[in-house]
């Protein structure tokens, strides 16, 4: 018996040795190889020589590292934040039945649809301050004075980038907060009726604390993608004027494919794994406190 369960035990291992050698190959290895790469430095001669922490004291004592520590938390924060609200606010509104509700649908998809690079050329132009529409609509509006540079602005570019992926993520974050309110039980609702709740209790008191795990789950994932995405950044300003519009994924492309500085960016890319990790742990743990009404 013992050694059928053995044998058992082995086949079982075998079958997902194949999964193991990739996840080994193309994650262990790369990681390691990122965590040693953050010890040495290379001199002009293309010699590695180990310097032990002083790539991570570079990277604290940066006049730029705080700009970075800033924008990235702007960045993933304020911006998965605002893709939520509007998620909501849009799965809110195609959760109820009215006409041409597909359209709408189909409509609210495109942004996300769209390649990144059309959307940055299409918001490109749109902030551009000569023939822009954006500025030409402020102006008309009396909310600005004259059409301003948005991405070639210090106070404006991190801001008219996250615009722009928040419209592009938005509809992706509706799209499953709306399936998140389907799965919720229609008799739940009219119970509540019956009991004389209105709209706004019905909400607060029943949809919000049935999707919230659901929205913790997909803030979690947003975050992470915004996090280690810089595309629209990269098209739209490359970080600049002045590593204004930077953030620290976009400081490691720079340092390791542009400066050539890769110990440098491998020990960013250290911390930025270490803090990924801890919002990992962070959000396992979160999970304790859901709330089910079944």
């Amino acid at each position: 018996m013992k050694q059928a369960n053995r044998r058992e035990n082995l086949l079982n291992l075998l079958y997902i040795l194949p999964m193991l050698a990739v996840f080994a190959a193309f994650i262990i290895y790369p990681i390691t190889e990122v965590f040693n790469l953050s010890v040495y430095d290379r001199t002009s001669t293309g010699q590695y020589f180990y310097v032990g922490l002083n790539n991570f004291i570079k990277f604290i004592r940066h006049r730029e590292t705080s700009r970075l520590l800033l924008n990235t938390g702007i960045w993933v924060f304020v911006g998965t934040f605002f893709k939520l609200l509007f998620g909501l606010g849009m799965a809110l509104v195609l959760y109820q039945a009215f006409p041409g509700k597909k359209v709408m649908t189909g409509i609210i998809l495109i942004p996300y649809a769209m390649p990144a690079a059309v959307s940055c050329m299409i918001w490109r132009l749109m902030y551009n301050p000569v023939f822009g529409h954006i500025g030409d609509i402020l102006t008309r509006l009396g909310l600005i004075s004259e059409p301003l540079n948005f991405l070639g602005n210090t106070k404006t570019s991190l801001l008219a980038v996250m615009i722009v992926n928040v419209w592009a993520v938005a509809p992706f974050c509706a799209l499953n907060i709306l399936s998140t309110l389907y799965s919720i039980p229609t008799y739940i609702y009219e119970a509540a009726k019956i009991d004389g709740a209105g709209s706004i209790q019905s909400f607060f008191k029943i949809t919000l604390p049935l999707i919230a795990s659901s929205m913790r789950t997909l803030g979690l994932l947003v975050g992470i993608w915004a996090f280690n995405s810089f595309d629209v950044i990269f098209m739209m300003t490359q970080g600049g004027p002045a590593n204004s519009s930077s953030i620290l994924v976009s400081n490691i492309y720079q340092n390791a494919f542009q400066f050539n500085n890769r110990p440098y960016s491998a020990a960013v890319s250290v911390v930025c794994f270490v803090i990924l990790s801890i919002f990992a742990l962070l959000y396992v743990r979160s999970k304790e406190g859901d709330v089910s009404y079944e």
